[in-house]
């Protein structure tokens, strides 16, 4: 055999080992392609048995079964209790959605576990009873289940498989817009129309806190320095701003708490026209952890420890930071969210 024979003879056998390795890779490259598909249907089907799981086993917070109906959508309404209590919260917003979406879905409310109790739970079911069930969120398994943490947050189920979350504003639209057996409709005359609410301002007469103009709840408490402060003795020298403040921070319920807390010092050194008192909310922490709060923040406003927060509940405060400006005859001046 010449050379020019075995240059031949070894082209064409690596003509062949190339056309193998070719076939190998392709096969290679489909069963990867087969396992990446497999494992994303794994994961996925994972993630909705998690759900499924979750709400198989969902209880309201004083340990009732939550019974979720067959054949139900499952919309499931995330937020603070405190926001209803500031007339924000969904209330209002879920009594008027659509018949046609509410007689096809079953509504349960979730309350994140963090800066909340047992009592204070059953203390507003007594003003918001249509809040119900109301499930508290230990540990936030369920929004991390559902891999959404925004506030207020309306997520709808099928099965247990996630079909929408979204904020109330998104709900309107999804349901507008959405089509096919996961929409909800109304039909007349064979013809499907979309559906569409109003939202109303969320009220409950049963619930009152003191509003601009009203006299200011009157009480004497000693500041973290040993000094007796009252709102009558402050308020006839100088007009009086109480600032609400929680010392969980930083926290997801206090976003951007570093920098309200450094403009709060801002505004009380460069406003000396009136008296500046702090109250810090008591629960979850003791009087040590908020003299580490204010030593590290370097809080210059005489601070009350508010036990048990009376002083939040007699002035109808559930947020934090929050301001009341009270005029020097004991009155309301404002109320809000803004340190001024």
């Amino acid at each position: 055999m010449n050379i020019l024979s075995i240059k031949k003879l070894s082209i064409e056998n690596l003509k062949l080992k190339g056309m193998k390795m070719k076939k190998i890779n392709k096969s290679f490259i489909g069963y990867a392609s087969a396992a990446f598909i497999l494992l994303t249907v794994f994961f996925r089907a994972e993630a909705e048995e998690s759900n499924s799981a979750q709400l198989n086993t969902l209880k309201t917070f004083d340990g009732q079964p939550v019974m979720l109906e067959k054949g139900k959508l499952t919309h499931l309404i995330f937020q603070e209790i405190w926001s209803s209590y500031e007339g924000q919260g969904e209330e209002t917003r879920v009594a008027d959605l659509p018949k046609a979406f509410t007689n096809n879905s079953q509504q349960v409310w979730v309350q994140p576990g963090i800066n909340v109790t047992v009592a204070q739970l059953t203390e507003f079911q007594g003003y918001y009873p249509q809040v119900s069930p109301l499930v508290l969120d230990r540990g936030f398994s369920l929004m991390r289940s559902l891999g959404s943490w925004d506030l207020p947050l309306h997520v709808i189920l099928k099965d247990g498989t996630k079909m929408f979350a979204g904020s109330g504003d998104e709900l309107t639209q999804w349901l507008q817009l959405e089509t096919g057996d996961l929409a909800v409709k109304v039909v007349d005359s064979g013809k499907a129309k979309p559906v569409s609410f109003s939202i109303n301002e969320a009220t409950n007469p049963r619930y009152h806190k003191p509003s601009e103009g009203e006299q200011a709840p009157v009480f004497t408490a000693k500041t973290m320095k040993g000094e007796t402060v009252s709102l009558i003795g402050l308020s006839y020298n100088k007009p009086l701003s109480l600032v609400f403040i929680d010392s969980l921070c930083p926290m997801p319920h206090f976003p951007g708490c570093e920098a309200k807390l450094a403009s709060i010092n801002e505004v009380v050194a460069s406003d000396t026209s009136r008296e500046w008192l702090g109250v810090v909310s008591s629960y979850y922490v003791s009087e040590e952890i908020v003299q580490q709060f204010r030593d590290k923040f370097k809080l210059t406003l005489p601070l009350v420890f508010d036990t048990d927060n009376q002083i939040y509940q007699s002035y109808g405060v559930h947020a934090s930071p929050y301001q009341i400006d009270i005029s020097r005859d004991g009155n309301i001046r404002s109320r809000g969210a803004e340190i001024h």
